[in-house]
């Protein structure tokens, strides 16, 4: 961005000014304004501006002797005067002091634009020049001091480069992806490098990682967030996650590489670190780096917990099992590797634990996604994954769900046969109404849950009979309080007595 300094004698003017456009959008960030001539050359000293946009004519030193007090400390500088139509002869007369533009009071929006885009293209070509000139590049002498050349021998270029004389912070920013498409690497630090580059930062790239140098360092929390974003604007539409960490400023330019090291170190553990922020280099004593990770920990004791909030299909319960899971995961200091290989192995267990009881339930969806667990690129994407991969099998239950729900009464009828036993209770117990579970036991069983009960009963009846048991004794083991009312099942089911069925089958 090209520094723009607004020198006005009128608040509203400055104010107007500095609020018209979208400096930004057209390369340009008003740093600083000035109330008079006194007070632009103060400030010119601060912040050595690319462009000054001045009016003519102020109290005290006048806008005129300002623009020859610039003019003759910098050359290059450029300028634009503001002056209303009776300052005319002044306007002339700065003319001499080779001016970019005159416009009149109140400024006009498109006139104003149509100047900075001109003057952009003045500057681009300038900045270029100077580069070429020089020989070496500010990125250049970065990339040769990164790579180790001796910060003595690159003395004459930094200075050429614009390096010295001022405390640098580095900002690397590491894209997640496995494989990265060099193209997509080269246009991104092409966008970072048209979006960002000024005096007062530079922009690089090193070992698949982007650079940002920020003179002065990077400051509060808002210009980090500030700084964040027009990373993110500058990426945007290239499909690259990416982290962010800063290094802590340098003492001068010969202490970058040590900035650089400390920003790349807290991304080593880049997977783990939440986005939305630039985290500076105590972020790296969060974690150990890859050659000290610890083991992660053992999760056996939650597949079993996953297992059955999954056969309910209780997504709360899932939840919470997977949350427990992530913060063992984070205390431990494992790698992504591991921690990856960890979640399989949960998931895997998980799997197994229910494909034993009903084969389709994980049928085409674990392989699938166990692959995406792994290309997860940070930690809260795994364990959304993993949370949404279990949520996904309890759903897939859930849609088999009706036949478990039957071969579960099925259960309770052969193990209780011989208590009190209503399909109001038992779908109470399995969280449905009694209709609707009614229904189903019929399409599954061809039987209303009635006339089940009553044949296994009668089935159990006839084996006790057949041991010799009294009837009225068979009657209350099978679960009939009334002996009558036994007698009438029995024959309705068998077509005789007890008795007869006894005496037939005892005959035989």
């Amino acid at each position: 961005m090209y520094k723009v300094l607004v020198a006005d004698d009128e608040p509203t003017i400055r104010e107007g000014l500095r609020t018209l456009i979208d400096w930004e959008a057209f390369g340009y960030t008003v740093v600083d304004t000035a109330a008079s001539g006194r007070d632009a050359l103060s400030k010119y000293e601060r912040h050595r501006p690319d462009l000054i946009i001045i009016d003519i004519k102020m109290p005290g030193i006048d806008g005129l002797e300002t623009i020859e007090r610039l003019r003759a400390r910098d050359k290059r500088l450029h300028m634009l005067i503001l002056s209303g139509y009776a300052e005319f002869d002044y306007a002339r007369r700065a003319m001499a002091h080779r001016i970019d533009g005159y416009m009149l009071k109140p400024v006009d929006e498109d006139e104003l634009i149509d100047y900075l885009r001109r003057l952009r293209q003045t500057l681009d070509r300038e900045a270029a020049e100077r580069e070429r000139a020089a020989g070496w590049t500010a990125e250049t002498v970065i990339r040769s001091l990164l790579s180790g050349t001796p910060a003595a021998a690159l003395a004459e270029p930094a200075a050429r480069a614009g390096l010295d004389g001022s405390t640098w912070e580095a900002v690397v920013i590491r894209p997640h992806c496995r494989q990265p498409d060099p193209y997509v690497l080269e246009e991104g630090g092409h966008r970072l490098a048209r979006a960002l580059a000024s005096p007062d930062r530079i922009c690089y790239t090193a070992e698949g990682d982007f650079g940002v140098l920020v003179a002065g360092g990077l400051g509060g929390e808002a210009q980090r967030e500030a700084l964040l974003k027009s990373i993110a604007d500058a990426l945007a539409g290239l499909g690259l996650d990416f982290t962010a960490a800063s290094g802590g400023a340098a003492d001068d330019w010969t202490g970058i590489p040590q900035s650089h090291a400390r920003a790349s170190a807290a991304l080593r553990r880049a997977f783990f670190l939440e986005q939305g922020r630039i985290h500076p280099a105590a972020a790296a004593e969060h974690g150990p780096d890859g050659a000290q990770a610890s083991d992660p920990p053992d999760l056996s004791d939650l597949t079993d917990k996953l297992a059955i909030a999954i056969d309910v299909a209780n997504e709360a319960s899932i939840g919470e099992w997977i949350r427990e899971a992530g913060k063992r995961l984070l205390v431990s200091g494992a790698d992504e590797e591991a921690v990856k290989a960890s979640c399989g192995q949960l998931v895997s267990a998980v799997a197994a634990r229910l494909e034993a009881q009903r084969p389709r339930t994980v049928d085409g969806l674990l392989q699938f996604s166990l692959v995406e667990l792994y290309k997860a690129c940070r930690f809260t994407q795994l364990m959304e994954r993993m949370g949404s991969l279990m949520i996904a099998f309890a759903r897939e239950a859930g849609q088999g769900g009706t036949e478990t729900q039957v071969k579960k009464m099925i259960d309770i009828i052969h193990r209780h046969y011989d208590r009190s036993l209503k399909l109001e209770t038992i779908a109470g117990l399995l969280n449905y109404s009694s209709a609707y579970l009614g229904k189903v036991f019929k399409h599954k069983t061809g039987e209303n849950f009635n006339t089940y009960l009553d044949k296994v009963r009668i089935e159990e009846a006839k084996k006790l009979l057949l041991q010799g048991m009294k009837v009225y004794e068979v009657a209350e083991r099978v679960g009939y309080a009334n002996v009558d009312y036994f007698h009438g099942k029995f024959r309705k089911y068998v077509g005789m007595s007890p008795a007869a069925f006894r005496k037939r089958a005892g005959g035989s």
